[in-house]
């Protein structure tokens, strides 16, 4: 049998904070790299181009008054002139008016050309000057800046998650209690530190009152249960110790041959509910049996309540009868129910069993039910699912409950829409309702 169990996992309130610090960093980052290359475009795109434009306009005017003017000549702009012979290293280049990059003195440099009255000039800048200038007056405090802000979020992030993170811890512990083993004396709250959170603290309080009540009830339930249990089992041993005497008395007789039998199921049921009360079902004892033997079995059961209703049970098998390790009373609680609504509410003449490879089909022809949102298909468990009438017994939770523990999934369909979709079915087409019971 497949128990389902909710794995272990972190809870995500501390990770929610990481990612939004990490998240900060990184769009800061971002917003930094576009600002310095933005600056950096604009600082030697159209700053410095301007600029060697006004320093050439202002050479010519100082060539109008002199015109034996020097050259400018600083650390970061020098310059060449020539009159009708282009000086040996640039003949090669292909000078043209206004702002350019030339390789000049070894490294391609920006440069400004221009010739006036037969005089040539070539102003260079030198760059790299300036990119120190960059880097010691725009990045140096930018870095300063970014650290200081850095620091202050990594601050926040420490201080948000000393606050939450007892919250955290809480929530853990609370995912984590394991209810079918828990000491309802002990909490599994109380070694958790609030450090000095005044709102943790009265979650924890109010936790760990909750766990207290709530692992009474448990305690309680369970005490109850073994008192049924105990209830229930004498009168039934008592019954088929009768049963026997009876037929040790009068012979082997089909009235007493199903009255023991009865009265076994009802152990078997009795045995089952009250493990799935505790959630103990895995001291049940599994048994090698095959689906087409369990439901044989219920269908000659049911015969009676078939006839009475005017209700035929038809089981077919498809393939090969499987031996499948089962637990005889849960499945024949998960088939009975099922076929029980189906003789009960129906409203039909015939209940189709068909046994497949890893499901079983049961198809009625009756009224069928209204399915929410007028939907085909809805699986037993849906929240969304309210049947409009009770089920026989103990009904259709108690099926879906089953199932969860056996690791089965049960879906209830519209006859036709199935029919439709699957019509390798030999089945008449009719309204009706379809259960698929999908096995392990």
């Amino acid at each position: 049998m497949m128990r389902l169990f909710k794995g272990n996992r972190a809870h995500p309130l501390g990770e929610v904070f990481n990612r939004y610090y990490w998240l900060q960093i990184g769009l800061i980052a971002l917003s930094i790299v576009i600002g310095i290359a933005c600056s950096a475009w604009v600082i030697k795109g159209t700053l410095l181009k301007t600029a060697l434009e006004q320093e050439m306009e202002h050479y010519w005017q100082r060539v109008e008054r002199n015109p034996n003017a020097d050259l400018p000549d600083t650390k970061n702009l020098y310059g060449y002139r020539w009159n009708s012979v282009t000086p040996k290293n640039f003949q090669n280049m292909h000078l043209s008016s206004g702002i350019g990059r030339h390789f000049v003195d070894g490294k391609e440099r920006m440069t400004v050309y221009g010739e006036r009255n037969g005089q040539h000039v070539l102003l260079v800048f030198g760059e790299s000057n300036v990119n120190k200038l960059i880097w010691l007056f725009g990045l140096a405090p930018l870095m300063l800046s970014l650290f200081v802000l850095y620091s202050v979020l990594w601050w926040w992030n420490r201080r948000a998650r000393r606050y939450f993170s007892p919250i955290t811890r809480l929530a853990n512990a609370l995912e984590n209690i394991d209810w079918e083993h828990q000491n309802k004396e002990a909490s599994p709250f109380k070694d958790i530190s609030t450090e000095a959170n005044m709102e943790a603290e009265y979650l924890k309080q109010a936790l760990e009152k909750y766990h207290q009540v709530l692992s009474d009830f448990i305690y309680r339930e369970r005490e109850f249960s073994g008192d049924v249990s105990h209830e229930l089992r004498t009168p039934l041993t008592i019954l088929k110790g009768n049963v026997q005497l009876c037929q040790s008395r009068y012979g082997e007789n089909k009235v007493f041959t199903r009255l023991d039998n009865t009265i076994e199921d009802m152990q078997l049921l009795v045995d089952t509910l009250l493990a799935i009360a505790r959630n103990t079902t895995n001291t049940l004892t599994p048994e090698h049996r095959s689906i087409f033997d369990i439901l044989h079995e219920l269908q000659v059961d049911l015969e009676s309540v078939g006839q009475v209703k005017g209700i035929q049970i038809h089981l077919q098998q498809h393939g090969d009868d499987q031996i499948r390790q089962l637990y005889p009373s849960m499945t024949k609680m998960v088939f009975g129910n099922i076929l029980r609504n189906a003789l009960n509410y129906s409203q039909g003449s015939a209940i189709d069993i068909r046994i497949e490879k890893n499901k079983v089909l049961i198809a009625d022809n009756g009224i069928g039910i209204n399915l929410p949102n007028d939907v085909k298909v809805q699986e037993l468990s849906s929240p969304q699912l309210k049947l409009q009438t009770k089920g026989h017994g103990i009904g259709l939770q108690l099926v879906k409950k089953l199932c969860k523990q056996l690791g089965w999934r049960v879906e209830l369909f519209d006859r036709q829409y199935y029919l439709t979709v699957h019509r390798d079915i030999d089945l008449m087409p009719s309204t009706g309702l379809v259960v698929v019971v999908y096995l392990n």
